[in-house]
C-alpha cells in the first residue's frame, strides 16, 4: 500500500501542516482526546522550529540537518499514531474528510467494525491522597494490555458512598478512555467514602460491550 506521508521533506511539511489543521478545527466533532492532540503539536513544533533552522541556507550546519531529520522521524511517529487512534477507524471521520488530509482512504466495503463482546476488568490504585488511578484490562485476555479488535475505548462510571450500585442508573458517567488508566481527582469532602466503578468497552461506532464487574476503593485523605 502506497504510503500517505510525503518523502521529500517540503511536501511533507505542507502535508502535516494541512492534517494538523484541519483536525484542530474538528476536535470536539471527532471526538478526539485533547491531550493526544496536544502532544502531536509538542512534536510539530519541534519539526517547525528544526526544518525552519535546517533550510537556512547560509550557515547551515550538519548538526541542523540532523536536527531536523531526527524531529521529523519523532513527528512520524506521533502522526502515525495519531492517525491510527483518532482518523483511521473513526466513525465520525468521513471518507471525504481523508481525502482532504490526503491519509489513506479505506474502502467502503471493508469488514464493519465488531460490537465488544467481552468486558473489561478493573483496578484501582488508591495510595495517593484525594485520588484514584484506574487500570484496566479486558477480562478474556488478562495478561495483555491491548485492547480488543475495534475498541475505541474504555467507558468509566462510577458512584460515590452508599451501597454498591445495581444498575446502570445508580452511576455517573465520568469519562471514556483511549488508554489503559485514567485518573480522577476528588474533593477533600470525599475523603473515607467509598467509591464503585463499572467499566464497559466502546468501539469506533458507538456500540457498547457488557459492563464489567463491581469494583471500589475507598479515597485517602
Amino acid at each position: 500500500m502506497h504510503d500517505y506521508i510525503p518523502r521529500n521533506d517540503v511536501d511533507f511539511n505542507l502535508w502535516q501542516a494541512n492534517l494538523v489543521d484541519i483536525t484542530d478545527s474538528q476536535l470536539t466533532a471527532w471526538g478526539i482526546n485533547a491531550d493526544d492532540f496536544t502532544k502531536l503539536l509538542a512534536a510539530q513544533t519541534t519539526w517547525n522550529t528544526a526544518f525552519a533552522d535546517a533550510n537556512i541556507v547560509k550557515d547551515r550546519s550538519g548538526a541542523e540537518v540532523k536536527a531536523k531529520d531526527d524531529a521529523r522521524a519523532a513527528y512520524e511517529t506521533e502522526l502515525r499514531e495519531f492517525y491510527m487512534e483518532w482518523l483511521a477507524n473513526n466513525h465520525r471521520v468521513s471518507n471525504k474528510d481523508r481525502e482532504r488530509m490526503m491519509v489513506t482512504v479505506k474502502s467502503d466495503s471493508r469488514t464493519p467494525v465488531p460490537k465488544p463482546l467481552t468486558a473489561p476488568k478493573g483496578t484501582v490504585d488508591f495510595s495517593t491522597r484525594l485520588q484514584h488511578t484506574l487500570h484496566w484490562v479486558d477480562a478474556d485476555t488478562p495478561t495483555r494490555k491491548a485492547k480488543p479488535a475495534g475498541v475505541h475505548g474504555c467507558e468509566i462510571w462510577s458512584k460515590i458512598d452508599g451501597p454498591a450500585p445495581v444498575e446502570p442508573s445508580d452511576l455517573v458517567y465520568v469519562a471514556t478512555s483511549t488508554r489503559a488508566s485514567y485518573t480522577t481527582i476528588f474533593e477533600g469532602k470525599t475523603v473515607g467514602k467509598t467509591v464503585w466503578y463499572w467499566l464497559r468497552w466502546v468501539n469506533m461506532r458507538g456500540e457498547f460491550g457488557p459492563w464489567s464487574r463491581t469494583f471500589s476503593a475507598t479515597v485517602a485523605g
